[in-house]
């Protein structure tokens, strides 16, 4: 066998450094916030890029982009919330940017997302189903809820987990003989 090139300078995942986010609530801080269009309706989106900001957990993202950055110089921050901001989705954005203004003391919405950087605000983690390059359904785990850090603190239930469209997979019931997970093969 040839050495691959890169081999001495890559670094080793032994698993051992694997840490997955915990479902629930977290304390989170926004890095940065944007502006863009959706691809199909041109619709405005907000992107919230963010990371936990207190707990066991504190800078998750950070540490997951520094060990991919690692391996991988074009590796995303995969702490990211996005949200529509209008239509029917004007409700669930001024949700948001209430809980927002209710986790920063003397904060006010200004129109202007710059302001966003250096808020904090309650993030509720739950997992959600995703089609897999390989066909498969597989599970990821999301901040899929903004709250005020108030409601984080005095404690959430964490969602039920949200299925594509079509699967009925039941993931909290164990797999009968017959049965196998997406994760199973």
């Amino acid at each position: 066998m040839n050495r691959p090139t890169g081999y001495d300078e890559a670094t080793a995942f032994t698993g051992e450094e694997f840490e997955s986010i915990s479902l629930g609530g977290h304390v989170c801080i926004i890095k940065q916030a944007k502006i863009e269009q959706t691809k199909k309706t041109n619709k405005d989106v907000l992107i919230i890029l963010f990371d936990i900001y207190e707990g066991e957990q504190k800078d998750f993202y950070k540490r997951l982009f520094d060990r991919k950055k690692e391996g991988n110089a074009d590796a995303k921050w995969q702490g990211v919330y996005r949200q529509l901001t209008d239509g029917n989705s004007l409700p669930f954005f001024k949700g948001m940017i209430t809980a927002i203004e209710n986790s920063n003391s003397g904060y006010k919405w200004n129109w202007d997302e710059s302001t966003l950087k250096g808020k904090l605000f309650g993030g509720v983690f739950g997992q959600e189903e995703y089609q897999g390059n390989d066909g498969k359904i597989k599970l990821s785990t999301k901040c899929r809820f903004i709250r005020s850090v108030e409601q984080i603190r005095k404690g959430v239930e964490v969602p039920e987990i949200k299925k594509l469209a079509g699967n009925s997979t039941n993931y909290s019931a164990p797999p009968s003989d017959d049965q196998k997970f997406p994760w199973d093969d």
